[in-house]
C-alpha cells in the first residue's frame, strides 16, 4: 500500500514521486484550490461534526450552506445534504417506498443502489445494462395493473463512463406516473450543459425524478446530496437513513457548499474539461483504441488481454504516470484501463500520456 503525500488532482506526490494523476474522480479539479481549503476551518468554530440530527429542530450553517449551494448550482427547488453519498440508495429508496409498488434496476447499478433497493423490501427486477427494450420487455412481464414502478439507475456509470438513456427510460414510465431514480455521483459537475448531471442532459422535468449522490467525485469535497423537488425532498427527511444520522461533518459540509458556489462561478472549467477529454479520446481513437464516444470525463478501455493491460500500467507508472488497473463494476473478467480527466490536467498532460501509450503499443 503506497501512502500519497498530496492533493489528488492532475499530480500525485507519492513515496518521494511526482506522477502525472489519471486515477480517481477529481473531475473538475478543485481537490486543492484554497476555497476549499479556507471553507474546512468551519470545524473551528462548529466542531467536528453536526452531532445532532435535523429531526430534533438544529441544524448548522455550513449543512445549510450546502443545500443552498445545492439548490442553486441543480437549479432546484430543493436539495437535502447527508454525511456520506453512499447513502443515497437508502435516502432515496427508502423515502419514495410507500409510493412505488415495483423496482427496476440496471444490472451494473452502484452497489448503494442495490443495498438502498434491498433494504427497501420493494420487489425487484434487473434489466441489461443501458437496455431500454429490455427494460420495458421486463416491465410487460412483471408489472402488474396499477403498480407503479421506479427505474433506478447510474446517471453515469464510473467504469467506462456509460451515461444511462434517462430519457428513454422516462418515456417508458411516463403511461404509469412512475419514479426515476438516479445515483449522479459520477455525473454531477460534468454532465449536461451546466454540469448539472444526466438529468440535466436529458432536460427531463424532476417531478418525478429523484437525484443524488456523492460530492467527492467532480466536487472534491465530501458528504451526499439529494435533489428534486420540494415534495420529493421532503418526503426523504423522515425516514431512518436521516433520522438515525448526523448532519456529517461541519468542515465537509461547508467544503462541499464551497466547492458547488466555485463551479457554479468558473463555468469554463467544465469548457476546459471537455476540450481536454475530447483530446485524449481522438488521441486514443486515432491509436486504434476504441473508447465511448461521450462528455464523459471517464476513459476506459481494454487491450487484448490482462497481462497485456497490466503491462500498460506498469509502463506508464515507471514513466510517471498513474492510470487505474479497474476491476470495479461492469469491468468484466479480465479489468480494464480507466483512465480520468480532470480539468486542472494540461495538454501537454495528454499528449504525455498518448505518447507514452502509443510507445508502449509499439514495443
Amino acid at each position: 500500500m503506497k501512502m500519497i503525500d498530496s492533493a489528488c488532482g492532475a499530480r500525485l506526490y507519492t513515496e518521494g514521486r511526482e506522477l502525472v494523476n489519471f486515477g480517481g474522480a477529481c473531475y473538475l479539479g478543485l481537490s486543492d484550490i484554497p476555497e476549499l481549503q479556507e471553507a474546512a476551518r468551519a470545524a473551528a468554530k462548529y466542531g467536528a461534526i453536526a452531532p445532532v440530527p435535523r429531526h430534533y429542530g438544529f441544524s448548522v450553517a455550513p449543512v445549510e450552506e450546502a443545500e443552498n449551494a445545492a439548490r442553486a448550482f441543480f437549479n432546484t427547488e430543493s436539495a437535502i445534504y447527508f454525511p456520506t453519498g453512499y447513502l443515497f440508495g437508502l435516502v432515496a429508496l427508502h423515502g419514495l417506498a410507500s409510493r412505488i409498488d415495483m423496482v427496476y434496476t440496471d444490472s451494473n447499478a452502484h452497489y448503494c443502489l442495490k443495498d438502498g433497493i434491498a433494504a427497501s423490501g420493494k420487489p425487484a427486477v434487473e434489466f441489461d445494462h443501458l437496455d431500454a427494450d429490455d427494460l420495458r420487455r421486463k416491465m410487460n412481464m412483471t408489472l402488474k395493473p396499477k403498480q407503479v414502478p421506479a427505474v433506478v439507475t447510474d446517471g453515469m456509470f464510473a467504469t467506462f463512463g456509460d451515461i444511462a438513456p434517462l430519457d428513454e427510460y422516462s418515456r417508458i414510465l411516463a403511461p404509469y406516473d412512475g419514479f426515476l431514480i438516479v445515483d449522479e455521483s459520477h455525473s454531477f459537475g460534468v454532465i449536461g450543459p451546466n454540469g448539472r448531471g444526466a438529468v440535466e442532459k436529458y432536460g427531463l422535468s424532476r417531478e418525478r425524478v429523484l437525484a443524488g449522490g456523492s460530492l467527492s467525485k467532480a466536487f472534491c469535497a465530501f458528504g451526499g446530496i439529494a435533489v428534486g423537488s420540494s415534495e420529493l425532498i421532503d418526503a426523504l427527511s423522515v425516514w431512518p437513513p436521516i433520522r438515525g444520522s448526523s448532519a456529517g461533518m461541519s468542515a465537509a459540509a461547508a467544503m462541499s457548499a464551497a466547492a458547488m458556489q466555485y463551479a457554479k462561478a468558473h463555468p469554463e472549467l467544465l469548457t476546459r474539461l471537455r476540450k481536454l477529454v475530447g483530446e485524449l479520446k481522438l488521441g486514443l481513437s486515432g491509436l486504434g483504441i476504441s473508447v465511448k464516444q461521450t462528455e464523459s470525463p471517464v476513459v476506459a478501455f481494454t487491450l487484448e488481454s490482462r497481462e497485456r493491460m497490466l503491462a500498460l500500467q506498469r509502463f506508464l507508472n515507471v514513466n510517471g504516470i498513474y492510470v487505474l488497473f479497474s476491476e470495479y463494476i461492469g469491468a468484466g473478467a479480465d479489468g480494464v484501463i480507466r483512465c480520468a480527466v480532470f480539468a486542472d490536467h494540461t495538454e501537454d498532460d495528454v499528449r504525455l500520456l498518448l505518447t507514452m501509450i502509443a510507445r508502449f503499443l509499439k514495443g
